[in-house]
């Protein structure tokens, strides 16, 4: 008899947080039944620690987070990084050069921060981010010199967003950046591109994580929906596709659910635990 996998690792936007970017009730409410077996639930997002603030309350029993792709591995709990992945100076510096040949929207994540380029936020939607301007405008800093910013704090930059006006935008900046760097380059949104150091991606965070609980990682179960997950699925033991995941993640499952707006979630808990 397979035995029963103890992790269960939760993208955040379109998988555990609903088309509205908010967790339903009913999906609340199963994962915190999780915990409360002695599973343990986890955070695998992109999203960093100021683009999770806003759900610090409702999901304040949970005690680990594998946080900006990979980026930062953190302590919830006790609010401290376990783990942290600098994206190099030269890199960084490409990250921001192939930014700025698109004109696209960079976002630099620290290990606390959300940094932005000034006047930028309320241009989102021209990036293909509108939804989450709010979220911006709530927790994100912005400067007057990102470039100037990322120079000076450029040992603290843990992952790099690029956001773009289109795909193809993404596509040459993938390019250049393939060129370029040993970054790990991921896929996002319509026309996002996720940058982080070589050798970190969700997968490498969901590693950390599972040594660290001594959780064997063939008992960790994944859940995502875009290609950024595409790393960690293929790394947890048991991996699932939400209902509304593209095709890629799905041929990369075991599993698919019901969407996000459909507690899909809820799904893989009555399923899998």
């Amino acid at each position: 008899m397979r035995a029963k996998p103890r992790l269960l690792a939760l993208d955040m936007d379109g998988t555990l947080l609903d088309s509205r970017k908010q967790v339903s009730p009913r999906t609340l409410s199963a994962v915190r039944e999780l915990t409360g077996r002695g599973v343990v639930v986890a955070l695998s997002t992109g999203r960093g620690l100021a683009e999770i603030a806003d759900y610090s309350r409702e999901l304040a029993f949970l005690t680990h987070a594998s946080l900006d792709s990979g980026g930062l591995v953190y302590d919830l709990r006790a609010r401290r990084a376990i783990h942290r992945s600098s994206i190099p100076r030269e890199e960084l510096v490409a990250c921001l050069d192939a930014a700025e040949a698109e004109g696209a929207m960079t976002h630099l994540a620290t290990c606390s921060l959300s940094v932005v380029q000034r006047g930028l936020i309320r241009r989102c939607a021209e990036f293909n981010v509108g939804v989450y301007r709010s979220m911006f405008e709530r927790n994100y800093t912005e400067v007057d010199d990102l470039r100037s910013y990322a120079l000076e704090h450029a040992d603290e930059v843990v992952k790099v967003d690029i956001h773009h006006h289109d795909a193809a935008g993404r596509d040459r900046s993938r390019k250049a950046l393939e060129a370029k760097t040993e970054l790990v380059l991921a896929d996002a949104e319509v026309g996002s591109l996720e940058c982080t150091p070589q050798g970190v991606s969700k997968a490498s965070g969901l590693q950390r994580l599972c040594e660290l609980l001594d959780v064997p990682i063939e008992l960790a179960v994944a859940v995502g929906d875009d290609d950024n997950d595409l790393a960690v699925l293929h790394a947890a033991g048991t991996a699932v596709a939400m209902g509304n995941a593209n095709e890629r993640v799905r041929a990369a499952c075991d599993l698919v659910v019901a969407d996000c707006d459909h507690d899909g979630i809820v799904e893989v808990i009555e399923r899998l635990f």
